[in-house]
């Protein structure tokens, strides 16, 4: 009995020590994980809505808190709460307050409060409504060109709202240019709504419109009696020699005629008055008047004019022209090496076949030059007609200059002081200086020695 006694003792105490342990490790486990609260916005999920109906309500989300533990709440997103209002009682076109009903979806959070706990929601039955679309066109297609019965695509536009809102709008307008266009318009323009009034009206309230954008054609045809053709230039004839033909343009391209349609039709273009470029030897520009065929004539008169480009043709010839040396003193000698020269033009043909080699001169220029050996670039004039000179070969010439070796006579004067003579210029070298003006060289006064023939008349004279 003592035995049974013992072990209900020993069973109490085990029993308690048990009860102590797990209150200690609830309050240390509460220690380390506290209760927190934490905030939340939740959207509003709407269910029960009839088919047809637009919901408008006073909000979209709720905020609640929610409460747990740290480790539970680190956790926990907006996805976890659910907010769901109900519309299946809801009447259309009233508004109604309806309970916001918010729920956890999992366990270990309290919801301690949401607002707003109830919202207001109004239901209103949708309807669609045929929106005419209308063209308004600007400008007018180019003359001698009908326009057509213009399609537009869709001819209605179909908006869906409330009542009140599709009710509000009257048309939807496309508008479309036409700048004397010659052909047809095939153009998308998005339209623009206006109410019943003509005023412009958004539609971003609207639940669904039915055509973002209106495809819009418009036939162009020309007349019957007009007819757009090109000018067809008449020449005959070739330049002159030397020269080439490089364009002939004329303006205005084309030229708007009228007539029978059948006649019309007959005709691709319109010929000119005819044009002779015989022998022509630049460019030129006439005006011309069309050979209209019978039964046509323009739509209104206008200036036709035809421009001939004529150009020469231009080539390189090769002129062998010997050198001249010029500058050369009197008393020196030049030889060159070559003593001619290649030289290259460009220019016109005809310019160029009419260029004696005469006019082609090459000169070496030596003045002020003493005695010696000289490279010198040779010098080619040409004359003004166009021509260009291309190259000259050897570009360089080689100049050897000596000094002329001649006979020196010397003569004896006899000055006789009381004879004076004057002496004639006629009779004097171009190397000679000539005394100034009125006055006259005595004989004994000039000593000089005779190396020219006209020197030694001077000599003689003086004698």
């Amino acid at each position: 009995m003592s035995i049974i006694r013992n072990l209900f003792s020993n069973f109490l105490t085990f029993l308690l020590s048990l009860m102590l342990a797990v209150l200690i490790w609830l309050n240390a486990s509460q220690a380390n994980d506290p209760l927190r609260l934490r905030s939340f916005q939740i959207p509003i999920e709407f269910i029960g809505q009839l088919e047809n109906s637009t919901l408008t309500s006073s909000d979209e989300n709720v905020v609640i808190i929610v409460e747990a533990r740290s480790s539970v709440l680190n956790q926990l997103t907006a996805a976890d709460f659910t907010a769901v209002v109900d519309l299946s009682q809801i009447d259309l076109g009233e508004d109604t307050s309806v309970e916001v009903e918010v729920q956890p979806r999992g366990r270990g959070s309290t919801i301690t409060s949401s607002s707003p706990g109830q919202i207001s929601v109004r239901l209103e039955q949708l309807v669609s409504r045929n929106v005419p679309v209308v063209l308004d066109i600007r400008g007018s297609v180019a003359r001698g060109h009908t326009q057509g019965t213009p399609l537009v695509d869709p001819e209605t536009i179909v908006i869906v709202g409330t009542e009140a809102q599709v009710e509000r709008f009257g048309s939807a307008r496309v508008t479309v240019f036409l700048n004397n266009v010659v052909e047809t318009v095939s153009t998308s323009a998005s339209p623009i709504f206006y109410d019943r009034q003509g005023r412009v009206s958004g539609t971003s309230a609207l639940k669904s419109v039915s055509h973002e954008e209106v495809r819009v054609t418009i036939p162009v045809e020309e007349s019957a009696d007009f007819a757009e053709k090109f000018i067809e230039v008449n020449w005959s004839g070739t330049p002159a020699d030397g020269y080439r033909l490089l364009g002939i343009n004329v303006f205005p391209p084309s030229v708007l005629v009228q007539g029978l349609p059948t006649r019309l039709s007959q005709i691709t273009q319109i010929s000119t008055e005819p044009i002779d470029i015989t022998g022509l030897t630049g460019t030129f520009t006439q005006t011309v008047t069309l050979a209209l065929p019978a039964g046509i004539s323009l739509d209104e008169v206008q200036v036709v004019s035809v421009v001939v480009e004529i150009e020469p043709i231009f080539t390189t010839s090769v002129y062998n022209r010997p050198i001249e040396v010029i500058g050369l003193s009197r008393d020196l000698t030049a030889a060159l090496k070559p003593d001619q020269v290649r030289v290259v033009l460009f220019g016109p043909l005809p310019v160029l076949d009419s260029l004696s080699e005469d006019e082609v001169r090459v000169t070496v220029d030596v003045f002020g030059l003493t005695a010696g050996t000289y490279n010198l670039e040779p010098d080619v004039d040409l004359p003004e007609r166009g021509i260009e000179l291309r190259s000259v070969q050897p570009p360089l010439v080689t100049v050897s200059i000596t000094a002329n070796i001649t006979d020196t006579q010397t003569n004896s004067f006899k000055p006789t002081p009381s004879t004076s003579r004057t002496i004639r210029p006629s009779l004097l070298s171009p190397s000679t200086q000539y005394p100034a003006r009125g006055l006259v060289w005595s004989a004994t006064a000039v000593p000089h020695f005779c190396l020219l023939p006209k020197e030694e008349n001077l000599c003689l004279i003086n004698h």
